[in-house]
């Protein structure tokens, strides 16, 4: 038996190549993808390793607090805490910190938005105050948002200058001109008292003041002669929010994070002062500021001097209106940006730290979160929602009404909520004290592969994710702006102490709605014991978590392991010169890390899995031509008295021994090939090559041999033949090629489906590096580590297509070979020889186009079941695959097509007859 297996490997040579070439590249590539593999693995371990840990492992937020949006995509909103303003107690933040295996837990309390007010001088010119007469000028402030695009210009106010004597009434807030005559006349009328009906309109927004050159700006705090100046009035919201000092700075390093001043000292509450009224007091409360004011936004201004008035003129609010449209000669344009203002109101620029004074806090507001609608493309259009005016009835210490910013008319996407004082007049609003001022750019910074937001001073990024948009915000990110209600919203600009919220949720003093018996927002818990994605570290934390949730009830997320996930955000047009935006933020996807590290290089397996099906199939198919073509031969053997058993062992052994060549050759051959790759393949690996090679012969000859030790002996020595069948007309070569592709329907498909496998797994790459860029997990870890394609699957794919080729053009030559008799028929009938090549290639395309087609549909498939999408490019890359599987296979026909010249025509004939 062994002889003879070894006789037919040697006289038929080329049989025993085509096997050997089709399980020498199985087992070439079962070598260097199993190397690809184990470097994979390591340089995946490594990066999610070395990434694996946030800032905290755990995200605690009030019961209800997770949105539907977060659920259905397994994400966490990087601001995270927009619209929490409390839900979370006392009692439950010990609870946490009493849970065995809590290392911190850092809570955050959001107060909200106090208004801070701030005016800029802006000096006439001196040649402009030594005029003679009197002067009328007009200033227009345009606040300027969103890299430029957004601009809103307040009505204007005006500066009246005379060269006589001004008096002040103090009971009813009128300024008067002293005639020459020694009456008076009325010019400048402070707007005071009721609220006026639009809170952005000339009777709130525009101001009047009236300048003296003899004795300058009269009433209390009058200031001197010698210069005058407009006043530009910036309504700065400043964002509030409260920690423990101690646990903040084990987190993230906050106390390092200090530039000037000192630290918050653990459990400074407030304290009470004397207050600004004989036997009044007040309290205030510390709290450290940023050094940024996080608001991307500046002023414009333009100073305009009108024609010289006659007479004194009264500027009530009807005056004011007449001369808005009046025309002017500008004579002075500034800039402001709300860096500078917040600098001027914390002193940054002349002062120590602890000078802001005169900040009473009368009230504040809250803004809710911000709601979604999604689009078919996955994206996430912000809902727009209206607040009204009303929110903005808040009165000032001594009655005044306070204005809003006028940015709060332009489209919002908050619902705003009113915390207003109701005793407003009694002097007793708490202060805030500045102890220090901190860089938010020296906060301990995280690994940016697996950044989570820290919450309070972080700003949240929208950056710019198309060319249009680019171009819009020229190059940055949208910044936030004054607009409480719009899209970015602030960082928190002061933060203080738990202890010192009782000062600010008093709701005695503020009213109904504060989250005094709940105060806190968010805890952000860090797991002590973690070390990396080892099992026994999730455990840890999934420990900590689960006992999170039993004793207190609230919302739980593990970030731990997770990864920013670029969104796209699309941000209509806004009402003041805003244009539609494309954005993209980072919210954080969970679990990045352990999805990665459970099915890191899916891919390289998934391709080793095809080229061996792929090789299988080519076997399979030269085995079986190879018992076909040996029919007589092996019948005669049975006839002899082997046994069957005999015989399926004889088939098994040759191909087994064509298998143990194949693998000594891959293994021999994958080594170098592996190192010029760049990948770490042990000797010991790559003699696993022959097994593996082995193991596929004996697989895919199993059925062959089968077919083998099934002959009948009488039957095998007999000539074959075919059954009569009703005989069809051939019209053209297209429809013979058809006829011939359908008369051997096992055989063609083998072909079919070894091409097709090849050219799914063309497909699948081709999608992932042109639709998706190299990578198809959409999240910043997963696209550095396994799941981008590298250049060893393009090699396996192509060992994967040429197998699948190969098959096809087996297929065409073993048709040619037992079809050899017909094609001398047809070539003495006349058919010349160019005709029976065109035939051949027909045959050929023909099983191309099925393999090619079913290889995109799966490939489309595979692709759809990876990544989870199939947008409608991906059918252009799966149309090129099945274009480029279609030409190959067609130009690998011309080889079989060019044995025809080989034919001994007369020899066939003869035998025939």
């Amino acid at each position: 038996m062994g002889r003879l297996a070894w006789s037919q490997l040697r006289f038929r040579t080329a049989r025993t190549v085509a096997l050997l070439a089709g399980m020498l590249v199985a087992a070439t590539a079962f070598t260097v993808l199993t190397a690809a593999s184990q470097t994979s693995q390591l340089r995946t371990l490594g990066t999610v390793s070395a990434s694996y840990r946030p800032s905290y492992d755990i995200l605690v937020r009030p019961k209800g607090a997770r949105t539907k949006l977060e659920n259905d995509t397994r994400t966490v909103q990087p601001n995270f805490l927009s619209g929490i303003f409390g839900g979370i107690t006392m009692g439950q933040y010990h609870q946490i910190q009493q849970i065995p295996g809590v290392q911190v837990a850092a809570p955050i309390a959001m107060v909200g938005y106090a208004m801070r007010y701030e005016e800029l001088r802006v000096y006439l010119p001196a040649a402009d105050y030594a005029r003679p007469g009197r002067q009328l000028y007009r200033y227009s402030t345009t606040w300027v948002s969103a890299a430029g695009t957004s601009r809103i210009t307040q009505p204007p106010s005006y500066l009246y200058l005379t060269p006589n004597r001004l008096s002040d009434n103090e009971d009813t807030g009128a300024t008067s001109e002293v005639l020459a005559s020694g009456s008076t006349m009325p010019v400048c009328v402070q707007q005071a008292g009721t609220a006026p009906a639009d809170p952005f309109g000339v009777g709130a927004q525009s101001s009047s003041d009236c300048w003296s050159k003899v004795d300058g700006q009269p009433g209390p705090g009058g200031l001197a002669p010698g210069a005058a100046f407009v006043a530009v009035s910036w309504k700065f919201p400043m964002l509030i929010a409260a920690v423990d000092p101690d646990a903040e700075a084990e987190l993230d390093g906050l106390n390092r994070a200090v530039r000037s001043g000192e630290y918050l000292p653990e459990n400074a509450g407030d304290r009470i002062v004397a207050g600004p009224l004989p036997g009044s007091t007040e309290p205030v409360f510390p709290v450290l500021a940023t050094m940024s004011s996080g608001i991307g936004e500046y002023e414009v201004t333009q100073v305009q001097r009108l024609a010289t008035p006659s007479s004194p003129p009264d500027l009530d609010v009807a005056m004011m209106s007449r001369y808005a449209t009046a025309p002017g000669q500008t004579v002075l344009t500034t800039m402001n940006s709300a860096q500078r203002v917040y600098e001027q109101v914390l002193g940054l620029s002349a002062r120590k730290p602890g000078s802001i004074d005169d900040f009473a806090i009368p009230g504040y507001w809250t803004a809710g979160p911000v709601n979604y609608r999604g689009g078919s493309d996955g994206s996430l259009t912000p809902i727009q929602v209206t607040n009204p005016v009303s929110l903005w009835a808040m009165p000032s210490i001594v009655g005044a009404q306070l204005t809003p910013p006028m940015d709060e008319i332009d489209t919002q996407y908050r619902l705003l909520r009113e915390h207003t004082g109701v005793s407003a007049n009694v002097p007793s609003f708490p202060e805030p004290r500045l102890v220090g001022v901190f860089d938010p750019g020296r906060v301990r910074s995280f690994n940016p592969l697996s950044q989570v937001p820290l919450g309070p001073y972080e700003p949240i990024v929208a950056a710019p994710a198309d060319a249009a948009s680019t171009m819009a915000l020229h190059g940055g990110d949208l910044q936030p702006n004054q607009n409480l209600g719009g899209y970015v919203g602030q960082p928190v600009q002061l933060i203080t102490t738990l202890a010192a919220l009782p000062a600010l949720e008093n709701r005695a003093q503020f009213g109904d709605g504060l989250p005094a018996s709940d105060p806190i927002s968010v805890i952000r818990v860090r797991v002590a014991g973690v070390t990396g994605p080892d099992a026994v570290s999730r455990e840890r934390i999934n420990l900590v978590a689960q006992q999170i949730a039993l004793r207190t009830g609230l919302d739980v997320d593990i970030v731990d392991g997770s990864s920013p996930q670029p969104t796209t955000i699309t941000l209509p047009a806004g009402q003041y010169g805003q244009p539609p935006l494309t954005l993209t933020e980072g919210w954080v996807k969970k679990g990045v890390a352990t999805a990665i590290l459970t099915a890191v290089d899916k891919k390289s397996v998934a391709l080793f899995a095809l080229i061996l099906v792929v090789c299988m199939l080519f076997v399979a198919n030269a085995a079986t031509a190879a018992v076909r073509g040996r029919r007589r031969e092996l019948g005669v053997l049975a006839c002899l008295g082997w046994r069957p058993s005999r015989l399926f062992a004889t088939v098994l052994a040759e191909l087994a021994t064509i298998g143990l060549a194949a693998g000594l050759l891959g293994a021999a051959i994958a080594l170098p090939l592996s190192a010029a790759l760049g990948l770490s393949a042990a000797p010991g690996r790559a003699l696993l090559a022959v097994p593996v090679a082995i193991g596929v012969a004996v697989l895919a000859g199993a059925g062959p041999a089968w077919l083998a030790a099934r002959a009948r002996p009488v039957a095998a020595v007999r000539p074959a033949v075919l059954g009569v069948r009703r005989g069809r007309q051939a019209g053209g070569i297209t429809t013979l090629a058809l006829v011939n592709v359908a008369r051997a329907p096992g055989r063609t498909l083998i072909g079919v489906l070894s091409l097709a496998v090849g050219i799914a797994g063309l497909t699948l790459l081709a999608a992932v590096t042109f639709a998706f860029r190299g990578a198809v997990v959409g999240t910043m870890l997963g696209n550095a580590v396994a799941v981008q394609v590298r250049g060893v699957d393009y090699i396996a794919v192509g060992a994967t297509v040429t197998l699948g080729v190969l098959a096809v053009a087996d297929v065409l030559f073993l048709n040619i070979r037992e079809r050899a008799a017909e094609m001398a028929t047809l070539r003495s009938l006349g058919w010349p020889e160019s005709a029976l090549a065109r035939l051949v290639v027909t045959e050929g395309a023909v099983i191309g186009l099925a393999g090619s087609l079913v290889g995109a549909g799966l490939g489309l498939a595979a692709t759809a079941q990876f990544t989870g999408l199939l947008p409608s490019r991906l059918f252009t890359v799966a149309a090129a695959a099945a274009a480029a599987g279609l030409l190959i296979t067609a130009a690998a026909a011309l080889f079989p097509a060019g044995l025809l010249r080989r034919l001994p025509a007369a020899h066939l004939l003869a035998e025939e007859s």
